[in-house]
């Protein structure tokens, strides 16, 4: 999966969101403050970034970004309107 981020929450978080059609190099970054704490690292195996990437996600579907259908990846606005 092509999100990344910096920052841990609460507070200011940089996302790194890259296209996964392969071929496409388009990048976006962005912050975005984010009020509530990650749960607890037992509860949340993946240090964060699901919760933070869940917090953004109206944000990144905002932008015209959609997520592939399974989970596997985002493409961006360009990608996501070409079918195949």
């Amino acid at each position: 999966m092509s999100l990344m981020t910096n920052g841990i929450a609460p507070g200011p978080v940089r996302f790194h969101l890259a296209c996964d059609r392969m071929g496409c190099r388009a990048e976006v970054s962005f912050d975005l403050v984010i009020a509530d704490s990650p749960p607890d690292t037992p509860e949340d195996h993946r240090g964060g970034i699901p919760h933070e990437a869940g917090q953004a996600r109206p944000y990144i579907r905002d932008m015209g970004w959609h997520i592939t259908q399974g989970g596997e990846g985002y493409r961006c606005p360009a990608c996501s309107l070409r079918r195949g």
